[in-house]
């Protein structure tokens, strides 16, 4: 490992849920390891966790940089897209023989993706994709009306996460998930997250069905805190002490409201929708608690006593704003390349403590209404 990456930086970051978020925190990520930025903590939800678990602990050659960019490749060729607009590598239809079809897939030779095939909606990617889609639709089916969900859950990232060195690793690292036991949210360090809690974790409502481990049934914490912020302050006494500041990866904001082009759009907006609203809440919330709390000490006299928030916001096109919910390649890489952008725009930012300060809370991308909305709620307790 890195020696750098070992060093205490006094920073946290937030790897938010919501599937467009892979690509565009993957991005992210990558451009603060290669400016040699490190986080004490790391706190994940959702979808953010495949990411910052790439970042934290590879485990295909490498490193982090690969590892973070090999994560387009998890979108589907636009050539097949086209044809047929949703995820079968990521998506499995449910039934008992799914990952026998998907091991077989597998068995028959799928062509190299080498670092320059990511700029280009190559053939060899159509041909590997085109063998995984052939066996996908080879695959029988037993859902019904009494299914719990309509996929089944395949460790196909497993080959990407080195769960062994987890544990060793140097920093903090925090995923949080939703308990149907006791109706809270839980959450798994390093210690306890593995591979059968990593999967608890994402086991989003409708999609995966509700998963035991760990002694719990849990369903995905995105749905309750998609900002992994609660994965951080549920162990605040312990780490939060030591951060002088906690850094948001934003999600999509104002570029998911679009008018939804079929029921398949329709659908995944409806599972977006909460997961990024509320994620503007939580954090609105919290960067409003941590402006006051600030004030007040500093007002005192005293030293800060929340860790200050800043988020990096994610300027997709207008022209790429219709698509964030597509599975398909090109989207991946767009989205990707906005992520690295914004995260290398960033790092550059945390060495100029002035020009630092323009990102400071929660903004609500390029429509702040919303925020001004939710803080209408507090006028006259807290300072404006």
């Amino acid at each position: 490992m890195d020696e750098w990456l070992a060093q205490p930086s006094r920073m946290g970051v937030l790897a938010s849920g919501g599937a467009p978020n892979l690509h565009l925190i993957a991005g992210a990520l990558c451009a603060f390891y290669e400016n040699k930025k490190s986080f004490d903590i790391i706190g994940a939800s959702g979808a953010g966790a495949l990411a910052g678990l790439l970042y934290a602990v590879p485990k295909q050659p490498g490193g982090q940089v690969a590892a973070l960019e090999q994560t387009v490749n998890l979108n589907v060729s636009d050539a097949i897209y086209q044809l047929l607009p949703m995820n079968y590598k990521a998506f499995f239809k449910r039934g008992p023989l799914t990952k026998l079809f998907w091991q077989l897939g597998q068995k028959i030779p799928h062509r190299p993706l080498d670092r320059d095939d990511r700029n280009h909606d190559t053939l060899a990617r159509l041909y590997n994709d085109a063998i995984d889609f052939m066996f996908a639709a080879l695959t029988p089916t037993t859902l019904n009306y009494f299914s719990k969900s309509v996929c089944t859950r395949l460790g196909v990232t497993d080959d990407l996460i080195d769960w062994s060195r987890l544990p060793s690793y140097p920093k903090q690292f925090y995923l949080n998930a939703f308990n149907l036991r006791n109706q809270r949210l839980k959450v798994f360090d390093k210690n306890t997250l593995n591979p059968d809690t990593f999967w608890a974790a994402l086991a989003m409502p409708w999609l995966f069905e509700p998963t035991a481990a760990a002694g719990g049934v849990y369903t995905e914490g995105a749905s309750h805190d998609p900002s992994g912020l609660e994965a951080l302050w549920g162990f605040a006494e312990r780490d939060l002490e030591g951060l002088d500041m906690i850094i948001a990866l934003d999600t999509i904001g104002p570029n998911l409201w679009t008018n939804p082009q079929n029921i398949y759009d329709a659908l995944q907006m409806a599972i977006m929708d909460p997961i990024v609203s509320l994620a503007e809440t939580v954090l609105t919330a919290y960067g409003q608690l941590e402006f006051s709390a600030n004030a007040a000490a500093a007002a005192a006299g005293s030293r800060q006593v929340l860790p200050k928030l800043y988020w990096v916001p994610f300027p997709v096109p207008d022209w790429e704003a219709q698509h964030v919910l597509e599975w398909g390649y090109s989207n991946a890489l767009t989205l990707w390349h906005v992520g690295h952008d914004a995260g290398k725009t960033f790092s550059a930012a945390l060495d100029n403590p002035v020009q630092l300060e323009q990102y400071r809370y929660h903004q609500a991308g390029d429509n702040p209404q919303r925020t001004l909305d939710f803080l209408e709620l507090f006028r006259g307790v807290l300072p404006a």
